[in-house]
């Protein structure tokens, strides 16, 4: 029962000591109040010294706020400079791919034009066509393209380019066509070489190239000179570039010589030819191994 008077007690003595702790505080205002309207001076003398001590803590408080409104600022600067970038980096890609796409462009019609430009040249009659593959059945040589029969490209026809013959169409249909490659084992071209007028067939030996059989070994070629075609198959006209002589051999105890030829036309490089009109013959391997 005694501790829980001494409790009481305790508590009440504290609180006590609030309430006078409070009375103390209002009264020392009020005294400092009713003391600075009698006394002006030292009340100015007195919040001029406040002042002093609070200005260190009010800079301090003015620069750290400046310093994040900066830090702010930056930030937000920073992310717009980002998202800028970000949007001229993509223009520039675009625009990049437009000059690559324009350059293509560009370089697809000179090709066309001097197709063209050999077609008037030549006096050859012809369809403008674009090589869009291979021949997918592995067996043959060949190229597809986007021509066909409702083009006017006609079964046999002959295939160049300006730099010279390609091949002969083997197969067409309303919108597209094969087309033989003269490098094909199984293709063979009436040929002429140039200087000397000796005459041969230009026979396809695949990815070597060319061999120009049945030369006698009285002919007199070189290394060089230009391989033609005859215009005497009926397939291709007279005076097409077939390639040029790369190798010449005896050939051994028979009549002839070994001749090797070099095609004119890279065969991994083309994309567009030239489907001549006006000869078409049902297509036929006209060099035939002896």
């Amino acid at each position: 029962m005694a501790r829980v008077l001494l409790g009481i007690t305790d508590r009440l003595s504290a609180r006590g000591q609030v309430v006078l702790s409070s009375v103390a505080l209002v009264c020392l205002s009020l005294f400092l109040t009713a003391y600075s309207s009698k006394h002006p001076g030292v009340a100015q003398a007195g919040s001029m010294a406040a002042a002093e001590l609070a200005a260190p803590f009010h800079s301090a408080a003015e620069s750290l706020r400046g310093s994040v409104q900066g830090s702010l600022r930056g930030y937000v600067a920073l992310w717009g400079v980002a998202a800028e970038n970000a949007k001229l980096r993509g223009e520039v890609e675009q625009l990049r791919g437009e000059i690559n796409s324009l350059g293509e462009a560009q370089r697809e019609n000179a090709r066309l034009r001097a197709l063209l430009s050999f077609a008037q040249q030549s006096g050859i009659q012809g369809v403008a066509a674009a090589v869009i593959g291979s021949d997918p059945s592995g067996w043959v040589r060949g190229l597809l393209i986007d021509k066909g029969t409702l083009d006017g490209v006609a079964l046999g026809s002959a295939v160049v380019t300006a730099k010279g013959v390609v091949g002969q169409v083997v197969a067409a249909g309303p919108g597209s066509a094969r087309v033989l490659l003269i490098t094909d084992l199984t293709s063979g071209v009436d040929a002429v070489v140039q200087e000397s007028r000796a005459r041969g067939v230009a026979e396809g030996l695949g990815s070597e190239g060319l061999e120009l059989s049945y030369i006698t070994k009285e002919a007199r070629i070189r290394e060089g000179e230009l391989v033609l075609t005859s215009g005497l198959d009926g397939v291709y006209p007279k005076g097409l570039v077939l390639g040029s002589v790369s190798a010449i051999s005896p050939g051994g105890a028979g009549l002839f010589q070994l001749v090797r030829v070099e095609p004119a036309v890279d065969i991994q490089r083309v994309e567009e030819v030239l489907v001549v009109r006006g000869r078409a013959l049902e297509p036929a391997a006209t060099g035939g191994r002896p």
